[in-house]
């Protein structure tokens, strides 16, 4: 995994972890905004491969659930990354997600 997914992973997976336990909006904010930040530098990365399609390829996604993922992502339109709605629609396994970015950062 590339430097900056590591630290998107692990930063997310802190804030969710705060966030189970109640965090104040400052907090809740800072996260927001760093995440987002994370984001936009993740898009700026190169990929040899789509995510979607290293899921599908690793059988845990199939065609008809990245179709979902990928129109709720247009319809969306807030910045969210593919893996991130994944997740929140429950089509793929977080553990599925973090391989499929191994192998996806592995390829460039």
């Amino acid at each position: 995994m590339l430097p900056t997914e590591i630290e998107y992973e692990d930063l997310r997976a802190k804030y969710r972890e705060e966030d189970a336990r109640g965090i104040p909006m400052s907090v809740r904010e800072r996260y927001e905004k760093a995440l987002a930040n994370l984001r936009v530098q993740l898009r700026r990365e190169p990929h040899a491969r789509p995510l979607g399609e290293t899921l599908v390829e690793l059988g845990a996604l199939d065609r008809a659930g990245l179709q979902q993922g990928l129109a709720d992502q247009h319809l969306r339109a807030n910045g969210e990354l593919l893996g991130e709605i994944l997740l929140s629609l429950n089509l793929v396994k977080e553990e599925a997600l973090l391989e499929a970015l191994r192998r996806q950062a592995s390829a460039n």
